[in-house]
């Protein structure tokens, strides 16, 4: 295959893997990968090297583009770490490829590694999940109902299993036209006549069937090779079969989900809670401004009261305030929210920079009762590597050209639920810690009863930032079968169901409140409670069939000596 029909295969992967990513077409994540392992399974070694990191360059810069409005110095690293990943997947592809018989082995070692870099994309300090194919599906709820079991890798699973079953096939297609065929026109190739042309004839057809690839060896030596015995041979093949398989998995995933979330129709278990969120939509610089009543929000209650009577928690973003609420300069927003809390009976929940004595900055959110009394404090343990700290200084110090940080946060060592009494537990998000399914999850086994999201995303702009943010926030709600609360300084802030269905929402770039309710119940999902065990299983299946396979040729080469 020409290398210039390689780079356009590979083209057309990438422009399906970022349309992928848009809610209207996330149907085309289903096949988006098929050119790109064609290309792939056409190519040497340092040709899949170099088309996976193109591939890996543009699907990349294509989902991740919003952060050019944040900073170019830290997005252009961004793209070249994540290229890597693509590299990785070219390497290892080609080398199953070359070294795999066995297509059906080929599909399970391909999405096994896919997903086991998935795995590890949400691990680690560096951790960076966007472009994880799972999340292309969030407005498909049946589909994602699968990550109540598995996670959002599951889902994943799936469409690699699907895209690589499509390229198998078309493969075999391929590499079925490469090679010359005898048809029944051809009968007279199997004379018996002893004529030397016969003879001539039948070792020329002997060697050309020892050189053909073993799983077409049958359609030639059955002579009668013409298209529907082609067609009818195919059907028998192990890879149909397989293929078969994978689709009526997707078929009752999707089938199983739509049930489950309809029997469930506005019903939700726990207790009641009337929230409200406030989104200021004030920059970075007004938030630490000298005067805090621009965080202040408009009255929206009636009878002279700001918030709408039954509200009982009133929600604020991440890092609204600078240093504890009762410092002088947040005099204030300390002062109406003192004032409010009491007249209304109102609990707070806020994110807040604060510092200690040895001038260590900490990102954190305080829930306050009526009485503005800590119940609970919660420090961010993630930090945003090279945004809000500098990792590993004495190690990663050759990265600190790419430091945007205006302060240095140091992250927490453990979790810490805030007890709302009455109600429940509440495990807190700080802005990126949504987008790692380890948090969200070490809440829920914890005993959180609901989850939040506190989130500034104001550097972003208007951009689309916002919402793969609350994507994040959808899939987190859905893994734990819980309620997430998702506040943002500028939008989006939004209300979501253990579904994943957005109940109420805000726009973006608008200062309102957002009002709703939210049940605290503890009934945890099997992939909170298990992981990635059916996942772990998938992956040592695959080993053990490899071992078989390694141990089949073993075996099949010391009869072939002797």
């Amino acid at each position: 295959m020409k290398i210039y029909i390689r780079l356009l295969l590979v083209l057309f992967s990438s422009f399906l893997l970022i349309v992928a990513f848009t809610d209207n077409f996330a149907f085309f994540a289903w096949f988006a990968l098929v050119p790109y392992f064609i290309a792939l399974f056409k190519s040497n070694y340092r040709s899949s090297i170099f088309l996976s990191a193109f591939t890996g360059l543009l699907f990349f810069a294509g989902i991740t583009y919003w952060f050019t409005e944040y900073s170019y110095v830290y997005w252009f690293p961004i793209l070249g770490l994540l290229s890597v990943f693509f590299i990785f997947y070219g390497f290892i592809f080609k080398l199953i490829y070359l070294k795999i018989k066995w297509a059906c082995l080929r599909i399970l070692l391909v999405s096994s590694l896919w997903i086991a870099i998935e795995f590890l994309r949400h691990r680690t300090f560096l951790a960076f999940p966007w472009g994880v194919l799972g999340y292309s599906q969030h407005s498909f709820l049946p589909v994602m109902h699968l990550s109540r079991l598995t996670g959002v890798l599951g889902v994943s699973l799936l469409i690699v299993l699907f895209n690589l079953c499509c390229a198998e096939i078309i493969i075999y297609f391929i590499d079925l036209r490469s090679y010359p065929v005898f048809t029944n026109s051809n009968s007279d190739l199997d004379s018996d006549s002893g004529s030397a042309d016969s003879s001539a004839i039948f070792n020329f057809k002997a060697r050309f069937i020892n050189k053909l690839p073993h799983k077409f060896v049958h359609e030639v030596q059955n002579k009668s090779v013409g298209s529907v015995y082609v067609k009818k041979s195919f059907f028998k093949q192990l890879v149909f079969l397989f293929s078969l398989m994978v689709i009526v998995i997707i078929i009752l995933n999707a089938l199983m989900g739509t049930i489950y979330i309809r029997k469930r129709e506005g019903h939700y278990a726990g207790k009641k809670l009337v929230i409200a969120l406030v989104q200021p939509n004030v920059s970075f610089d007004d938030k630490f401004a000298t005067d805090t009543d621009v965080l202040i929000p408009d009255k929206t209650g009636s009878n002279g009261r700001y918030f709408k009577e039954n509200t009982e928690l009133v929600v604020f973003p991440e890092s609204v305030i600078w240093g504890h609420i009762e410092l002088e300069r947040n005099n204030s927003f300390y002062e109406w929210v003192r004032n409010t809390a009491a007249e209304e009976n109102l609990y707070f929940i806020m994110g807040q920079i604060v510092w200690d004595e040895d001038e260590n900055y900490y990102n954190t959110v305080h829930l306050y009762n009526p009485n503005l009394e800590i119940l609970g404090r919660y420090d961010k343990i993630h930090p945003l590597p090279c945004a809000e700290y500098m990792p590993y200084p004495d190690v990663l110090g050759f990265l600190s050209f790419m430091n945007m940080a205006k302060l240095n946060i140091t992250p927490a060592k453990e979790f810490i639920l805030l007890n709302y009494p009455g109600k429940g537990s509440i495990g807190a998000n700080i802005c990126f810690e949504s987008t790692l399914q380890l948090i969200s999850r070490a809440y829920r086994k914890m005993g959180a009863d609901i989850l939040f999201t506190f989130t500034d995303t104001a550097g972003f702009k208007d951009s689309v930032a916002a919402w793969h943010h609350v994507i994040f926030s959808k899939t987190r709600a859905i893994e734990n079968n819980c309620f997430m609360v998702h506040s943002g300084n500028n939008g989006i802030s939004a209300i979501i169901d253990p579904y994943g269905r957005i109940l109420e929402r805000t726009e973006i770039g608008k200062k309102e409140i957002l009002y709703g309710s939210v049940y605290l119940n503890n009934e945890k999902s099997f992939y909170t409670v298990y992981g990635e065990l059916l996942l772990y299983i998938y992956f040592g299946v695959s080993f053990v069939i490899l071992v078989i396979y390694i141990l089949k040729v073993k075996n099949k080469k010391k009869q072939d000596e002797e």
